[in-house]
């Protein structure tokens, strides 16, 4: 669980189901699932900290991150791209989320042009 209906110090909307969030620090911002009606929010496998840009399309959900150790800061040396497979069934927190990454950014420039992926629209310069 991410976090819940306390609120988050940033909480981005997607699309569908998927959210950006930081619970804490913005430095903690995620990708997760809204499930339920009080705002819970599943990160179930998905890309942790700390995601600096974000994109979907009706099939895929894009992220970019550098990866982040609590407590230090992320290392932004460090770039890894991910995407998932969007279902028909993605608000049922029980379905299984199609994760696929980390990449490094040529192997993803690979995968983006395999399979289409939907271009970054959300970006957040503080991180990159």
């Amino acid at each position: 669980m991410a976090g819940c209906d306390f609120g988050f110090v940033r909480d981005v909307p997607l699309d569908g189901p998927y959210r950006l969030v930081a619970v804490d620090v913005p430095e903690d911002m995620l990708l997760c699932r809204s499930v339920g009606t009080k705002g819970d929010c599943l990160g179930d496998g998905l890309p942790g900290a700390t995601v600096f840009q974000a994109g979907w399309n009706t099939e895929y959900v894009v992220v970019a991150r550098h990866p982040r150790r609590w407590p230090e800061a992320p290392n932004r040396s460090i770039s890894e791209f991910y995407y998932i497979v969007r279902q028909a069934n993605e608000w049922d927190a029980v379905s299984p989320v199609s994760v696929n990454g980390p990449f490094n950014e040529l192997e993803y420039q690979q995968e983006k042009r395999r399979l289409q992926l939907p271009e970054f629209s959300k970006v957040f310069g503080d991180f990159k």
